[in-house]
């Protein structure tokens, strides 16, 4: 193997795996070949759309030439049916007088007669095709165009194999909120977090959120793991929330589920997202799971905060510690005496002096501030 090659193959492998401009991978072959064009190109074969397209070793008339023909480009329906084992020399597959007439005279004549070319195949899924496309100039000889196709053919499969390393790389990191790492990441989330597919169907969920809708009366992980509210309106709309935030990347209102006692049930989506978008070589053959991060706001669903934390963080006496414990629960004044064993002015007046003290001027600001203040605690 030549020193060209060598240094080529340690070049692709690291421009696909660092997700790096794809010229990168080809820098010594198309200094080699200053003269030749390579037009490296993502493509789709069906209507010819290019969703990246980078030509090295020309200059702007060569772009301004085919852009006004683009679509005449004989090569999508060869692509499509190539064999992916070997470049192809495409004038082998189409002739000249099967190209259109425009395409001839403002593009292939007007650079050079560029009417040979050889295509090295990277990569065809999903209806695109990632390619590198070498002209020909004219006055090549069939000798030096032999000695390229070797070349190409020797690295062809070296971009085929970076191209699935790094296609497998972008799925696991993608799969994270699902495996160990995400399970960590949800797990440091103060509160009832799940993370489920555009069905609603749970792929991964911290402990907190498996306590809480192992015994929540209106929302509840059913049948195929998915998550569902009790009242058909409710599961309705978060059926519909769920797939506002994976198809539109929006961020719905949030979905009130009602609760017989106590405050409502709050739940919010959101999609989960890569932190960086691949490269197009990339990021056209990939079929990525859509995944929804669900978080779930219960008045029920705080941490178990030692009562002398909660007084200290409130400043709070002993008795009013444990009156604010039994409303955060959902229970009325009139419950929090009878729980409690004191009398119903009792508990009202604590209501009063916790008021004064945490200078609220309701039971619901209370309450609010009081579920806020432990929902930030990390432990469960």
């Amino acid at each position: 193997m030549t020193p060209l090659l060598e240094q080529s193959i340690s070049d692709i492998f690291r421009t696909f795996l660092n997700e790096e401009p794809l010229e990168n991978a080809l820098e010594h072959l198309r200094e080699k070949y200053a003269e030749f064009p390579f037009a490296i190109n993502v493509q789709r074969l069906d209507d010819r759309h290019y969703t990246s397209r980078t030509v090295l070793n020309v200059e702007q008339e060569f772009h301004d030439s085919f852009a006004h023909v683009a679509q005449h480009n004989p090569l999508p329906p060869v692509l499509a049916r190539a064999n992916l084992g070997q470049p192809l020399r495409i004038h082998h597959h189409v002739r000249k007088a099967d190209v259109h007439p425009e395409y001839l005279s403002s593009f292939i004549e007007k650079n050079n007669n560029i009417d040979r070319s050889i295509a090295m195949m990277i990569g065809r899924q999903n209806g695109s095709c990632s390619y590198v496309n070498i002209c020909l100039p004219d006055a090549v000889s069939e000798a030096d165009e032999e000695l390229l196709f070797q070349e190409v053919a020797a690295l062809q499969p070296h971009f085929q194999n970076a191209l699935e390393l790094a296609l497998q790389r972008q799925i696991r990191e993608v799969s994270t909120p699902c495996n160990g790492v995400g399970k960590f990441w949800l797990e440091q989330m103060p509160f009832s977090a799940l993370v489920v597919d555009e069905c609603g169907c749970v792929q991964a969920m911290n402990e907190r959120a498996e306590k809480l809708l192992g015994h929540h009366a209106n929302l509840h992980v059913g049948r195929c793991r998915k998550i569902a509210a009790k009242a058909s309106q409710e599961a309705a709309a978060l059926e519909a929330a769920i797939r506002q935030a994976i198809v539109r990347n929006t961020a719905p209102k949030p979905v009130v589920v009602r609760n017989e006692i106590g405050p409502n049930t709050l739940v919010f989506t959101q999609a989960v997202e890569t932190l960086n978008e691949p490269p197009a070589y990339l990021s056209q053959f990939l079929v990525l799971p859509k995944l929804c991060l669900v978080m779930v706001f219960d008045p029920t669903d705080f941490a178990e905060v030692p009562d002398k934390m909660i007084s200290h963080l409130l400043d709070l006496t002993p008795k009013e510690t444990e009156v604010v414990k039994v409303l955060t629960n959902g229970a009325s004044t009139r419950e929090a005496a009878d729980q409690l064993g004191i009398t119903y002015n009792t508990v009202r007046n604590h209501i009063a002096n916790i008021s004064r003290r945490l200078d609220v001027r309701s039971q619901t600001e209370i309450l609010r501030l009081v579920m806020t203040t432990l929902s930030r605690f990390p432990w469960a």
